[in-house]
């Protein structure tokens, strides 16, 4: 079964995307669900994601806990750190010929 085949799945997704990170989709847009999906990691916790990403390194004035979390680059999920690369959604979104970057 695909990601987007379970209703329940689906609509909890969107729901994290529009609360959590701003991105808003509808059910049909397939395509962009699977690519959003694609474009989440998750991490144990800040230090992990800056070992990962680089982010503090490459936005020192961007990476204190707090702006990431209320700029909605971060997501503190069930004591886990949500992140969703817009870079990668929006490179994906232009490899498939989107012109409107969501």
């Amino acid at each position: 079964m695909k990601f987007t085949d379970s209703l329940l799945v689906k609509y909890t997704f969107l729901e994290l995307l529009e609360r959590e990170f701003g991105i808003e989709l509808k059910e049909k847009e397939t395509e962009k669900i699977e690519l959003a999906k694609q474009s989440i990691e998750i991490y144990d916790s800040m230090e992990e994601f800056y070992e990962a990403t680089g982010w503090q390194r490459d936005n020192p004035n961007e990476s204190g806990r707090e702006y990431l979390l209320e700029h909605k680059i971060l997501a503190k999920i069930q004591g886990r750190f949500w992140y969703f690369s817009r870079i990668r959604y929006e490179d994906g979104l232009k490899r498939a010929g989107e012109s409107n970057c969501a």
